[in-house]
């Protein structure tokens, strides 16, 4: 169980990554991982603000960090997947999202990376199955979002 202090200083990151303000969320992640070096959310937390500037390759070595720490996330899997792909390793890229699914076959992004992943290998068939269930999940999670707003 995360202690829960690491936890608070995770919620207060997500709130900055929502606003952009990203060196304030590394931040605050830092200071979750200085409470509990080995609670993987807080090196995905710091994935997510990597890879949202751009800089794949330290996302990746902190999506390592967390999958090291917990081999069944799903969501790290995911984003090693995004970063796999982004730095054009396609086949690991897909071997990543391949993961990601087999944790969570609900993970429209991990889908659509698999699709691109296998479009970019010549797989052209077997990318456009992987682009359809993307589309499918997205429209399904539009639509549970919709029902939300609605109070339902």
């Amino acid at each position: 169980m995360p202690d829960k202090a690491a936890v608070e200083w995770i919620r207060k990151g997500k709130a900055y990554f929502g606003k952009k303000r990203f060196k304030d969320a590394l931040r605050s992640y830092d200071k979750a991982l200085a409470i509990d070096p080995n609670f993987a959310v807080p090196y995905f937390s710091k994935a997510e603000v990597f890879a949202e500037q751009g800089q794949f390759k330290e996302a990746l070595e902190l999506c390592n960090k967390a999958i090291a720490i917990d081999p069944n996330y799903a969501e790290a899997w995911s984003k090693k997947g995004l970063c796999l792909f982004s730095l054009e390793k396609f086949d690991e890229a897909l071997t990543a999202c391949t993961r990601a699914l087999a944790l969570n076959g609900n993970d429209p992004m991990a889908w659509y990376i698999k699709g691109v992943s296998l479009d970019e290998l010549g797989k052209s068939v077997e990318a456009q199955e992987a682009f359809g269930k993307s589309l499918e999940l997205e429209i399904i999670l539009d639509m549970e979002a919709e029902k939300k707003k609605m109070g339902r």
